[in-house]
């Protein structure tokens, strides 16, 4: 039966050729392995971007994990921020399972973080303001709550040495997203947040969601934005954290 049916393929392919000539059949070959050659290099090219941002993905997580509990416990803004970023940056549930995993196995030990930032830097290679732009969202992370201890500085020192950049740049970039005596108070936080004085707790959590969201530090594409966009969205972000944390005791005082 295979004889037969090999003989049958022979016959069709001899009468083909005879019949519409050997150019058409053979440009027949090439649009078939030029298309064939397009979709390769796609599916390649997007398997290598897939590659390359899991890879990220996991680093970046890594690192802020250590910097969320370098003070011995990871915040409810820290938690909060974290929540955001996987949500956004999680390709779909196993990622982000995977991920989160990936924050809890980093966030008890501080002493290799020098060893994973240079890991990054080796499995994700990025030029040196690429590395600038992520350590503006690392740098973010430890100052969500407001204070920076010392430790939280030796953890991204360690970060600072490890992706190769000068040793001063920590205290520029703390210096220029600090906030300086910002004077929160229930109409500016009603404000920032679009809420109104009568606003409950339930509605003050939707609306941080909301707008957390919409604002995080967006790690997956921090190498694509210049440093001036990604300092402008890490500002709002902490911003936003601080009128949350304020409306927040506001209303469980009133309550």
């Amino acid at each position: 039966m295979l004889f037969v049916l090999l003989v049958l393929a022979i016959l069709a392919f001899y009468w083909y050729y005879k019949t519409w000539g050997k150019d058409d059949l053979l440009d027949s070959f090439k649009k078939g392995a030029k298309s064939f050659s397009q979709g390769f290099k796609q599916g390649y090219h997007e398997e290598r971007i897939d590659g390359f941002k899991r890879r990220l993905n996991y680093y970046v997580i890594a690192l802020l994990a250590k910097i969320a509990k370098s003070d011995g416990r990871v915040s409810e803004n820290e938690a909060n921020m974290i929540s955001q970023i996987l949500d956004y940056n999680a390709k779909d549930k196993k990622e982000r399972d995977f991920l989160k995993q990936c924050f809890n196995e980093h966030k008890n030990t501080l002493n290799d973080t020098f060893d994973i930032a240079k890991e990054f830097i080796k499995e994700v290679p990025l030029p040196q303001q690429e590395r600038i732009n992520i350590l503006n969202v690392l740098v973010a992370m430890a100052l969500i709550d407001g204070e920076l201890n010392n430790t939280k500085k030796d953890v991204l020192r360690a970060i600072i040495r490890a992706f190769e950049l000068d040793v001063n740049i920590l205290e520029k970039l703390l210096n220029s997203m600090q906030t300086q005596n910002t004077g929160m108070n229930l109409q500016k936080a009603c404000e920032i947040l679009g809420l109104n004085e009568n606003a409950n707790l339930q509605e003050l959590k939707k609306r941080y969601r909301e707008l957390a969201k919409k604002y995080h530090p967006d790690i997956l594409n921090a190498n694509n934005s210049d440093e001036e966009k990604i300092k402008e969205g890490v500002k709002k972000f902490q911003e936003i954290n601080e009128s949350y944390e304020f409306l927040k005791q506001y209303i469980e005082r009133k309550n």
